[in-house]
């Protein structure tokens, strides 16, 4: 279980807010941390701007250990709610969602990691490929991207794929 993860059940038993945590999470980063944008430019812009800082560091975890082993799982499937240890406590509303595809995004690397997902998860190991903890967050980036207009195709079949998979609500 990742630091993350320890830290959302340290924080649920002790009572500590989010906003606690986030500024400790920010603090322990190694190297700076993304630019940050006022609320008037947009929370999507900020997750796309962390997306294109991390998901190539996503994809090569990936694809050298075979599994989830850090803590980034709200990048990969943004939901309306912010991740309980998300340090830029991103979400993204139905209406902001063409903001991650497109010219100005990390589309291209976004949809490398959503399918390298689905392959793992179709692999031997299965769901195990993504901590326990987790599945909740796929759960419910399905229950909202599953029902969106205008996907673009490869994101489209990334949902089909994902949800032949029981994930938990919790």
């Amino acid at each position: 279980v990742g630091a993350c993860h320890r830290a959302a059940r340290r924080r649920m038993l002790s009572g500590a807010s989010p906003t606690m945590e986030r500024g400790a999470a920010l603090r322990s980063r190694s190297g700076s941390p993304p630019r940050r944008l006022g609320r008037d430019e947009g929370q999507e812009q900020n997750l796309v701007n962390q997306q294109k800082a991390e998901l190539p560091k996503i994809l090569r975890e990936l694809e050298k250990s075979g599994r989830k082993c850090n803590c980034w799982i709200w990048w990969v499937f943004p939901t309306e709610m912010p991740g309980a240890c998300d340090p830029i406590q991103s979400s993204i509303s139905r209406k902001n969602v063409p903001a991650l595809f497109g010219e100005d995004s990390a589309e291209d690397v976004w949809q490398q990691v959503l399918e390298k997902i689905c392959d793992l998860v179709e692999g031997e190991d299965g769901m195990k490929v993504i901590p326990g903890i987790d599945h909740g967050r796929i759960h419910f980036f399905l229950k909202l991207w599953k029902d969106l207009p205008d996907l673009p195709e490869w994101m489209q079949n990334v949902v089909v794929r994902l949800d032949e998979f029981p994930w938990p609500p919790r």
